[in-house]
């Protein structure tokens, strides 16, 4: 009797232990889709997993994310992560941080589960799939791909000017950054305050979106962070170019007309805050950034202070070459730590984000929640884009929303069923616009923003989408210490006398610092990849 009540009490026990196994990442057997929950970075505070997409995706895989918010600086938090070895069991890291993670063994290669787990993944990538291997043979993360072969709808310049001053002027041709110099000085005499508070003609969100990004934008160039790609495939720093010289005279020029945001070297935040204000009259700011306050402007009823989005160059002779499209979207890439237990649970999910109805499920949502089916195709439930504008935050209570989102194989791209994979097409986004951004657009002969730039070019990678050679890294350093103390003397010198000696200042010190060591670094990281490329693609 008492041997038997020994046997019960171990099935009772092993009964549990193998219930308490579907609640964790720990122990959950490889080979099921029982319930297993794993750890997730997210830089949103806001993310939860429970939506209508997260839970179908659960229903499908077994997989439940339990999210880990990073609150500041997420670089640094990552950092500490590493060196307690206490990080989650899945992370999104920039290629960069990917490196760091990798060379402390604190990542999974994944090429042998992507074998054995995902033929949807190999489907994708197809010709491409190599393109996830690093030098050493290895895949430490994975990410979207771009499988379109037109450009993104809601493609858009990031240069922005306020509907009302274009209508003021009665919508000029505008292209260089003179033009927009006198459009703005004309409407801030006239309208120099706005509820009681000054105007701001020209503003900058913070640090490169300040005076990199644009300097590259205004050139006609694709925005390769500090860097340009010349006709041989060296690397340049570009900032010390003939154009940079005159992107930076324009902003010299609104300081001493007194046009330039007062606290243009200020927090991002507050920047945002003076645009739902509808106080910033033009700038350069990317979409992803924008929509926030932007649509912070329509809840207020201020339409009119929207932002129109049209390419600007620093004269009439540059040519714009500035929209590509990258094959893959690595930039904020999937890995798998060492501390994931059953790493093959968290690839199977991956795949099945892949697949076909994957795909649906984060680009499009849960039928008849998100989107219907019409005459064979998926449109846009109305009643939820409604919803949509008016509160952006019902993606967190439905979906689709976080990571799994970076997972798309691309905006234009058709799946299995002859249909788009992404809701992301030139109706939708027409659809979407109200009749302040019609009118706008039409006075340009315009039907979307997308129609104000070049055709998009298909190139292998951005720079910023490798791994940074390690010969580069405190040369880096060095060139960012530069940047940030040298660039300001310039945009704020009193006379043209004081701008060129602080420009020459400011090339100087860039030179002193590694130019050429970091050019050289990154040349060889370029046609290293370039030629890696070529022979994935043969």
């Amino acid at each position: 009797m008492k041997k038997a009540g020994l046997i019960v009490s171990c099935l009772v026990l092993m009964t549990a232990i193998l219930a308490a196994c579907g609640k964790s990442g720990d122990t959950s057997s490889g080979d099921s889709n029982a319930p297993v929950t794993y750890t997730m970075s997210t830089t949103d505070t806001k993310l939860k997993w429970g939506t209508a997409v997260d839970k179908a995706i659960t229903e499908k895989t077994g997989v439940s994310i339990d999210y880990t918010p990073i609150v500041g600086d997420e670089g640094q938090k990552n950092d500490l992560w590493l060196a307690s070895g206490d990080y989650p069991d899945m992370m999104t890291l920039s290629p960069n941080m990917t490196g760091k993670y990798r060379d402390a063994d604190a990542i999974v290669p994944l090429e042998d589960l992507i074998d054995k787990y995902g033929p949807n993944i190999k489907k994708r990538f197809g010709k491409y799939l190599d393109l996830l291997k690093d030098p050493d043979g290895h895949i430490y993360s994975i990410y979207g791909i771009n499988l379109a072969q037109e450009a993104p709808a809601n493609a858009a310049a990031s240069f922005i000017i306020q509907y009302d001053v274009l209508k003021e002027a009665d919508y000029p041709e505008i292209k260089t950054l003179d033009q927009l110099f006198d459009i703005l000085k004309s409407y801030y005499a006239k309208h120099p305050t706005i509820d009681g508070q000054p105007m701001i003609p020209f503003s900058g969100y913070w640090g490169g979106l300040t005076f990199t990004n644009p300097v590259i934008a205004a050139a006609g160039l694709p925005d390769q962070g500090f860097s340009i790609l010349d006709e041989n495939n060296n690397v340049r720093f570009g900032l010390t170019e003939p154009f940079a010289k005159e992107y930076y005279k324009f902003l010299n020029k609104l300081q001493n007309a007194g046009m330039l945001d007062k606290n243009i070297f200020g927090k991002g935040e507050e920047n945002l805050a003076k645009i739902a204000q509808g106080r910033v009259l033009a700038e350069f700011m990317p979409g992803w950034l924008l929509s926030t306050p932007e649509k912070s402007l329509v809840a207020s009823g201020l339409t009119e202070r929207q932002y129109a989005k049209i390419p600007l160059f620093v004269d009439e002779n540059t040519v714009d070459q500035s929209f590509v499209v990258p094959i893959t979207n690595s930039s904020s890439n999937w890995v798998i730590t060492s501390n994931a237990k059953h790493p093959e649970r968290i690839i199977k999910m991956i795949d099945y984000l892949f697949s076909d109805e994957g795909q649906v499920l984060i680009n499009w949502g849960v039928e008849g929640l998100q989107y219907e089916v019409k005459d064979g195709k998926r449109v846009q439930k109305q009643d939820y884009t409604d919803q949509l504008k008016k509160n952006p935050d019902i993606v967190y209570s439905d979906g689709p929303s976080g990571p799994i989102t970076n997972l798309t194989i691309g905006d234009g791209a058709l799946l299995d069923d002859g249909d788009y994979a992404t809701p992301n097409t030139k109706e939708s986004v027409i659809k979407n616009y109200d009749d302040a951004t019609k009118e706008v657009l039409s006075k340009y002969g315009k039907e979307t923003w997308a129609d104000f730039l070049p055709k998009p070019t298909h190139v292998p990678s951005m720079l910023w989408q490798l791994s940074e050679p390690e010969e580069s890294k405190a040369v880096f350093r060095k060139l960012e210490e530069a940047l940030n103390k040298e660039v300001p003397k310039i945009i704020l010198a009193k006379s043209d006398a004081e701008f060129e000696t602080a420009w020459g200042n400011f090339v100087d010190q860039i030179n002193k610092a590694g130019r050429e060591k970091y050019e050289a670094a990154w040349t060889k990281t370029w046609n290293d990849f370039l030629k890696r490329y070529n022979d994935a693609v043969k």
